[in-house]
């Protein structure tokens, strides 16, 4: 990749251009607000560089929504009344204290009961809705990868082990060598949807190691709106981690 910046509106805008074998560019900004734009392998810098400027307004935008989302996550203090997400929707938190820990979801609300002892401790709070949090994604992801092996066993795709973990800038990883998918434990919060097209585009990747055309293609086959669920999954959900 080459590294490179253009100034507009007085401000220095970085990126990366990574060159491949395609026809058209394609401008990326990621929730690590790292800006990258995808080039022809042929294609002179400086045409690059013009398109990132004509551009400079609608990148500005992207990361000041990446810097409003981060804000948001750092606020999140496990108060009554604080919004969580849970498959795309939203919930109200409701905190109880209780003779022992518990999480139930309740109409509009998330209820978290917690050891009288510990009512007030936000960071033991905070443990025990995480780990219901990853049982009931961990549930939610199993079902989902049994429901599209059904059809991908026949390319000899075997049932992945599955892990799900906390991560920072993907919503998913293939590991082919172990057998092994993992989620990000954010995903669950994402609707439904967009949980379907993270885990057939990894289970994919047991076919396909790459993002070639045979592997979109491969995508499209049973999933003809991917495309719309990705960019759903990009525009609205990236950052709500």
């Amino acid at each position: 990749m080459e590294k490179d910046f253009v100034e507009a509106n007085g401000e220095k805008i970085y990126f990366l251009v990574q060159r491949k074998y395609i026809k058209n560019m394609n401008l990326k900004v990621n929730i690590d607000k790292k800006v990258t734009l995808s080039i022809p392998m042929k294609m002179p810098l400086n045409q690059a560089k013009e398109f990132v400027k004509k551009k400079a307004n609608w990148i500005q935008k992207q990361l000041d929504f990446y810097d409003t989302l981060t804000k948001q996550k750092e606020n999140l203090t496990f108060e009554n009344g604080e919004t969580l997400y849970l498959l795309g929707k939203q919930y109200k938190m409701r905190l109880f204290p209780n003779n022992q820990n518990d999480v139930i979801i309740n109409h509009n609300y998330i209820e978290i009961y917690i050891k009288d002892n510990y009512i007030k401790n936000k960071t033991y709070i905070k443990k025990v809705y995480e780990k219901w949090l990853k049982q009931y994604a961990l549930h939610i992801f199993e079902e989902l990868v049994l429901n599209y092996h059904k059809s991908l066993k026949k390319y000899n795709i075997k049932i992945p082990e599955i892990e799900v973990r906390q991560m920072k800038s993907r919503w998913g990883s293939c590991i082919p060598s172990n057998n092994k998918v993992i989620f990000n434990l954010s995903l669950i919060k994402t609707p439904i949807c967009c949980i379907e097209y993270v885990v057939l585009h990894e289970l994919s990747h047991f076919r396909y190691q790459n993002h070639s055309k045979n592997f979109y293609h491969f995508i499209t086959i049973f999933m003809p709106d991917w495309k719309k669920r990705k960019n759903l999954l990009d525009t609205e959900f990236i950052g709500i981690v």
